[in-house]
């Protein structure tokens, strides 16, 4: 089973928060912050992973607010 997961990415009207393999967007902000705040928040609740993209389509950051398998190893 695939990994969920929320994507800040760019769309015509500004900027879109995507599950991923959706098609549709989950909400679409004027700003990047903005759509970062709400995929955060979003990603928090889900406990999934964020990735936030750059203009151009590439993943610019990722985090991970899940079960994540490996954790840094000052936090064990």
């Amino acid at each position: 089973m695939a990994k969920k997961s929320n994507h800040v990415v760019p769309s015509p009207s500004g900027w879109s928060v995507k599950k991923s393999g959706a098609v549709k967007a989950s909400r679409t902000f004027d700003t990047k912050d903005k759509a970062i705040l709400f995929a955060r928040e979003l990603s928090k609740n889900e406990k999934t992973e964020l990735y936030i993209h750059k203009q151009n389509g590439m993943i610019q950051n990722k985090n991970s607010y899940g079960n994540d398998p490996h954790p840094p190893r000052d936090k064990k």
